[in-house]
Order: structure tokens, then C-alpha cells, then sequence
């Protein structure tokens, strides 16, 4: 896949995530939402540390740096030693690590050539580095049905341009 593509999925994916909360009546920017039980035993603003914990190793992999953070590398215990250091986050942390791991990643795959990395064909496809913008699904389908809704449908084309 090429870079603009991909972050405008990227963007897309995240976009529809914010789409579930707001559905819900949750928010990133409110106090009590990021700490309220949203689902897996985990608060909003565990989830959304987690999903940065995810995106801070996908930039790693995207850069080209070792994959290496404070975390094993088995997905089950990467998220495990997440939650370990991140259970009871503030809300001003949860968000602002949310938002900081996010801009890292998208400055990263911005800053790949037009074409992905030539080097790398399949960087921005498959499990790694495809599973960004799946993550956020992911997360959706977690909150939506702690609350007893269905699953979201596939999320197919584009809600933001």
C-alpha cells in the first residue's frame, strides 16, 4: 500500500472509533468518560493507552528502530505488560498519551516516499503494520458490546475524505 492511502485509512478508522464513542455518549475530552468502565475491565482511558502503546510499536517498525519498548513482544503479553504499567491512568495522561503516540506514528509513515518504503513493499499491508487501523475496530466492538450492541458491520470505504 502507499503512503496516502494508508493514512487516509488511518484516519478513517480512527474517525469511525471516535464515531462509537460519541454513539455512545463518550468523549475523549471529558473527565469522567476516561474513567468510566467501558469494557474488557477496562476503562476509556486504558483503551486508549493501550491503542498507543500499539501505535508507539508500529512507528518503531515504521522508522525502522527495534521494536524494542518496556513491553515483551507476544501480542497477549505486550498488552498485559501495558496494562500492568498503564491500569488507573489519569485522565490527562490516558489522553495525552493517546494523542502524542498517534502523531508519532502518522509523522512517521508521512515521512516514507509517496510509494511506501522500496525497501519494505509489505510494510504498510498485513498483520503488523496493517492492524493500525484495524485496532480501532477492535476497541469499538469492545465498548459497543459491553454496552449489549451488535458488533460493527466492516468498516468498508471511507468516512472522511
Amino acid at each position: 500500500m502507499q503512503r496516502e492511502p494508508f493514512l487516509h485509512l488511518l484516519r478513517d478508522r480512527r474517525a469511525r472509533f471516535h464515531a462509537v464513542l460519541a454513539q455512545l455518549g463518550l468523549s475523549i475530552e471529558s473527565f469522567d468518560d476516561l474513567l468510566r468502565q467501558v469494557g474488557g475491565g477496562w476503562t476509556l482511558g486504558e483503551h486508549l493507552v493501550h491503542i498507543a502503546a500499539w501505535e508507539r510499536r508500529f512507528r518503531r517498525q515504521v522508522t525502522g528502530l527495534p521494536r524494542v519498548l518496556p513491553y515483551p513482544s507476544e501480542w497477549q503479553k505486550f498488552n498485559d505488560a501495558v496494562f500492568a504499567e498503564w491500569g488507573g491512568v489519569e485522565p490527562d495522561a490516558a489522553r495525552t498519551e493517546y494523542e502524542v503516540a498517534h502523531g508519532g506514528l502518522v509523522d512517521a509513515v508521512a515521512a516514507l516516499p509517496v510509494q511506501g518504503d522500496p525497501d519494505r513493499p509489505k510494510l504498510l499491508v498485513g498483520w503488523n503494520l496493517g492492524m493500525a487501523p484495524r485496532h480501532y475496530r477492535e476497541h469499538a466492538t469492545i465498548l459497543l458490546e459491553h454496552v449489549g450492541l451488535p458488533k460493527p458491520p466492516p468498516w468498508r470505504g471511507r468516512i472522511v475524505e
